[in-house]
């Protein structure tokens, strides 16, 4: 599993790590009843090919899903090679950019005329595609980008403008499975200069003003306002901030206003549900601060989008949003538990958020789920149990395991 950085995401989850209000209380975005579903077309088939891009430099591949399997080579950051879906029943553990993993292997194969095959440590690869060989991405475009995005170095604020003007130049007209691939790549570029540049330092030399953080918090503050974050607006960055921090973070509408018309249909609703939700985020200070009825509304999203889209390009990060907002329901968070107080009776908010659900989405995995915790805790008296703890240990060991 590789980092999650769309909810950002996205320990698991891109959705834990974002941040939401300093002060002023804000009004959450209310997703419309009529958009917490999607229309639901006939699930797509099993991909014939998956494309991956190698995201850090002299990848071992080897004969065997180990690290006492032979190297047969090593792929240079920024190469594509292919696999059909075999995963590893092992993982390991290794650290790549300073960030540790505990991953399997993938069965992949070089795109190049050799076409060797072997077993590649997944937390170095990317994908781009997932599907029929009839609509793979134009390689030798995507070649090309990575072998500029090699040139930029992370830790440098312009080279955000470079990746965009880069795009803005010569991918300006992709289309389809080769713009989900551009956007894929170029929001993982700018997500590795969030994580590994120190761009926190421009904001932090910023005398922040209270109508500053009241604008943060709700999505109208000016970018030009000073120079510091007019040069993160220009590199693909916006400002969010958490526990008296202001940080720059990978501006999610900036992508989606360049990508959104041009990418598959999967591709623009995962891209549109996740700038709502970089918009209204889930946690601050370790609490849960949108409703409980819309942290279901989101997950109810997620698995109707799962289910229409199983072998979507990014599954791995959408069927995490789904299963940590089904956790956030069952679990809650460190400062906004379920129980309250030394009698351990669940809280009121939770009650009311179970029952909307069990009411709304009882069909779903997400109803079901929801059902067999508070048909626990009712016949518990409403209490904190051993049994009860079990089930959330249950939610727990799932979720922090991904």
């Amino acid at each position: 599993m590789k980092p999650i950085n769309l909810f950002s995401l996205f320990a698991f989850t891109a959705i834990v790590m974002l941040i939401a209000c300093k002060n002023a209380p804000k009004q959450p975005t209310v997703i419309p009843a009529s958009e917490t579903t999607l229309p639901t077309p006939p699930p797509s088939p099993k991909p014939e090919v998956y494309i991956y891009m190698v995201s850090v430099d002299k990848l071992n591949l080897r004969d065997q899903s180990n690290k006492n399997g032979k190297v047969i080579t090593q792929f240079p950051l920024g190469d594509y090679v292919e696999g059909i879906g075999e995963v590893s029943a092992n993982k390991e553990e290794a650290t790549l950019r300073g960030i540790p993993y505990n991953e399997p292997y993938f069965k992949v194969t070089s795109t190049t005329p050799d076409q060797i095959t072997g077993w590649a440590y997944s937390a170095g690869l990317e994908i781009v595609y997932a599907g029929p060989r009839t609509t793979i991405p134009d390689l030798g475009k995507l070649s090309s980008f990575a072998r500029f995005l090699k040139t930029l170095d992370v830790k440098k604020i312009d080279s955000g403008n470079k990746a965009w003007t880069y795009v803005a130049q010569n991918l300006a007209s992709a289309q389809g499975t080769l713009s989900d691939a551009t956007f894929i790549i170029l929001e993982k570029f700018l997500f590795r200069m969030e994580t590994e540049g120190s761009f926190y330092e421009l904001t932090d030399k910023i005398k922040w003003m209270e109508p500053d953080y009241e604008a943060i918090t709700n999505e109208t503050f000016d970018m030009n306002k000073y120079p510091a974050t007019k040069i993160l607006a220009e590199n693909g960055f916006k400002l969010a901030q958490g526990e008296g921090m202001v940080f720059p973070v990978v501006d999610l509408s900036k992508l989606g206003a360049a990508f959104a018309t041009k990418v598959t249909p999967p591709m623009k609703n995962y891209v549109e549900q996740s700038i709502l939700e970089q918009k209204d985020m889930i946690l601050d200070d370790d609490g849960i601060v949108i409703p409980l009825e819309q942290v279901a509304d989101r997950a109810a999203w997620w698995e109707k989008f799962n289910l229409a889209n199983p072998y979507f390009v990014l599954s791995e990060e959408t069927q995490n949003a789904q299963h940590s907002l089904l956790f956030f329901l069952i679990c809650g968070a460190n400062n906004t538990p379920v129980f309250q107080g030394e009698n351990e009776l669940v809280s009121e908010d939770f009650k009311k958020a179970w029952a909307y659900v069990q009411q709304k989405y009882a069909e779903t995995e997400l109803g079901r789920s929801v059902k067999e915790m508070s048909d626990l805790v009712t016949t518990s008296g409403g209490k904190r149990t051993q049994k009860v703890n079990a089930l959330m240990e249950k939610y727990l060991a799932v979720d922090g395991g991904r």
